[in-house]
């Protein structure tokens, strides 16, 4: 039907010939109409001039196309454009993407390493802690084997350590500060403690101990303290000291004439020699002749008495210092020259001087530094009795 329908159609269309449209003669027309001819049109007027012109459709139709096309074109450039845009945008946007996606890698890559480092430290720091509470922990064994092995410890374990502790005290007060009395109490306490103990098995400790307690009875006991103060009180007696007085000196004139003889009765040869003898007398007694031996030692003026007192105050209180140190020589030395300052300078039937060199010879007779014996006997005992028990204490538990 659609076929019949286009054939009607196309058969009602006006032909186009030359720009103009003619109309094609229907067979239905021929025959409604018969086969009278067309004649004028009865009426007044020209029908031909009321209809439009036969070229106006056609041209409003390639109008219409040429508009059409040129809205098409028109349509085609915008939308070239908008997909050249969009081209653009999507190439844009993928070199965004492709950009974020290195720098998100390079970010992603330094985070990762940042966090490989970090565990790399947090690794080292791990393994140190591990270290170190492995060590905590070994001490913590040892402290507590100790704590063991101290309950386990008798009253007599602690009775021989105070012992030890003593006699090495006393061993050091002997060596070290050379103070026999302090050593001989120390060793006298240690004795006293193994006694309670009334233990049979350590017969040879007090045996040394009581070898080693009379070899520092045997040493001479001296009094430090009072040897301390006395050559104090020494000291302060020296400004009491009076100089030797200053002799006149006599005139050379007054030494000649002591040459005239006395008698003019005798013989000049005779003369000659006795003044010859007196001569040679004064002359003894004005030219002294010191034999240098023995070096010698600058003199001090015996006018100037302040410094004669200070220098002897610097010697006694060197011989103090020499008697705490226990340096026999030094305070030797000191007392010796303090003396004979004393007796070269100062009035010798004084009282005062004759008290000082006195008290000066009384103190030099001390011994400052004795020979003190070896008392480390006792400890050396001790030490071997404290390892004979500890190997007994071992195989019992074994």
């Amino acid at each position: 039907m659609s076929e019949t329908g286009n054939k009607k159609t196309q058969q009602r269309d006006p032909e186009i010939i030359d720009g103009e449209a003619t109309e094609v003669p229907s067979p239905e027309k021929d025959k409604t109409s018969g086969s009278k001819p067309k004649g004028p049109a009865s009426g007044g007027g020209n029908k031909k001039n009321d209809k439009p012109p036969a070229g106006w459709p056609g041209k409003v139709a390639l109008v219409l196309s040429i508009v059409a096309l040129g809205g098409g074109a028109a349509l085609a450039w915008q939308g070239w454009q908008w997909r050249a845009q969009y081209d653009a945008q999507i190439q844009d946007v993928g070199s965004r993407i492709d950009q974020s996606q290195d720098e998100s890698s390079d970010r992603i890559d330094e985070a990762l390493g940042n966090v490989k480092r970090q565990l790399d430290t947090i690794s080292s720091q791990a393994e140190a802690d591990k270290r170190n509470i492995d060590e905590l922990q070994q001490r913590l064994t040892q402290s507590m084997q100790q704590v063991m092995s101290q309950q386990n410890t008798s009253r007599k374990d602690w009775l021989m350590a105070e012992v030890e502790y003593l006699l090495r005290l006393a061993n050091q007060r002997v060596l070290m500060e050379q103070t026999p009395v302090g050593a001989l109490t120390l060793l006298k306490s240690a004795d006293q403690i193994l006694r309670e103990t009334d233990d049979v098995s350590i017969y040879e400790v007090r045996k040394a101990l009581a070898a080693d307690i009379a070899a520092l009875e045997a040493v001479p006991r001296l009094d430090t303290e009072g040897a301390y103060l006395q050559l104090g009180a020494l000291s302060a007696q020296i400004d009491n000291l009076r100089l030797i007085p200053v002799t006149e000196q006599r005139q050379l004139p007054d030494l000649l004439s002591d040459i005239t003889p006395d008698g003019v009765s005798e013989s000049w040869s005779q003369g000659l020699a006795t003044s010859w003898n007196n001569a040679m007398g004064k002359l003894e007694q004005l030219v002294v002749i010191q034999h240098r031996d023995e070096p010698v030692e600058p003199l001090l003026s015996p006018e100037n008495h302040f410094f004669l007192q200070q220098n002897l105050h610097l010697m006694l209180e060197q011989a103090q210092l020499a008697l705490l140190q226990r340096k026999q020589n030094a305070y030797d030395s000191a007392l010796t020259k303090a003396e004979n300052w004393i007796d070269t300078y100062f009035e010798p039937q004084d009282a005062t001087t004759n008290a000082l060199l006195r008290g000066i010879a009384e103190l030099k007779q001390l011994e400052v530094a004795p020979e003190l014996p070896d008392i480390s006997g006792s400890l050396n005992a001790l030490k071997a009795y404290l390892e004979q028990m500890i190997k007994l204490k071992q195989e019992g538990a074994a």
